[in-house]
């Protein structure tokens, strides 16, 4: 349900649903196409149901699914001034972001890229390489080695950013694993050393 805060996730679901239906090309209809009555008004009963009652009043008039979703996407948006604002926004929030010490690379990933969806729906692509670069260069020093192997030996200009996020989180289990299986040698060795010394 479109709410004053969520519409570009709204949005992203909401078209992802219209695709999966084959009715997207009414709210986008290809040029010299005409939109098919039956899909216009599916479109708009789907829309109906997603939006909140006191926001459907407000749209009856409109009779294309195209003039709401333009409407919704405006109310939300806003207008150029605002887009700019928000881009701006968006961009600071994305140099200033740094992966916590205690936080978990899917939370910090999850950021990165949340802020890269808002900025796509305002019309601002970032791409995989800007992704991928903003990712290594921000994430704590326990990364480092896997850093530097992937600067090394594979472009990261190249790579996909979920690419560039599972070798990290690959490290990281792995990284896990050995302080295990070290804390659990530390604690056995403390427990022969006091066995040994209780004997005696």
């Amino acid at each position: 349900m479109l709410n004053s805060t969520n519409y570009t996730i709204w949005a992203v679901k909401i078209r992802s649903i219209f695709n999966v239906h084959g009715i997207w090309e009414a709210v986008e209809p290809k040029e010299g196409t005409q939109v098919d009555e039956k899909q216009n008004n599916t479109t708009i009963a789907l829309l109906y149901q997603a939006i909140p009652e006191n926001m459907v009043l407000q749209i009856t008039n409109f009779t294309s699914s195209k003039e709401i979703w333009d409407t919704l996407k405006v109310r939300h948006v806003g207008v150029d001034r605002v887009k700019e604002t928000c881009l701006e926004t968006f961009k600071s929030d994305f140099e200033s972001l740094k992966m916590g010490v205690d936080e978990s690379l899917d939370v910090y990933s999850g950021k990165i890229s949340e802020i890269a969806s808002k900025a796509s729906n305002l019309g601002q692509t970032m791409n995989d390489k800007k992704l991928v670069r903003k990712l290594l260069s921000s994430v704590p020093e326990k990364f480092i080695q896997i850093v530097a192997v992937i600067q090394q030996f594979v472009d990261p200009g190249a790579m996909p950013f979920q690419e560039a996020v599972r070798r990290l989180k690959a490290f990281e289990e792995r990284t896990k694993k050995k302080i295990k299986e070290k804390d659990m040698h530390d604690k056995l060795l403390f427990c022969n050393e006091d066995g040994k010394k209780k004997i005696q």
